[in-house]
């Protein structure tokens, strides 16, 4: 896997693109016309500019929130279930 590729865990069989891309803080999309041989008809060919941040950072950091978060959750529910099984015991 390459950084500056834009098939990013697709194993190059798709042309999806991260969200992040396209809709991070600041980015500026534009289409380019006419889009080049190469690409398919269903899926647009555009430039992206002006990103405050890299998409890649974003997702790092947005993966890390979803970690944590889960963390968080999967140590409360243990809480939880201890709390219940101690009340059922008295």
């Amino acid at each position: 896997l390459l950084q500056e590729t834009d098939l990013i865990l697709t194993f190059n069989i798709s042309m999806h693109r991260s969200w992040w891309m396209e809709n991070g803080p600041g980015c500026t999309v534009t289409s380019v016309t006419p889009a080049p041989d190469w690409a398919p008809e269903d899926h647009r060919y555009i430039t992206v500019s002006g990103c405050f941040l890299e998409y890649q950072y974003i997702e790092v950091a947005h993966s890390s929130l979803q970690i944590f978060l889960a963390l968080v959750g999967f140590i409360y529910a243990c809480y939880v279930v201890k709390c219940i099984t101690e009340e059922e015991d008295s």
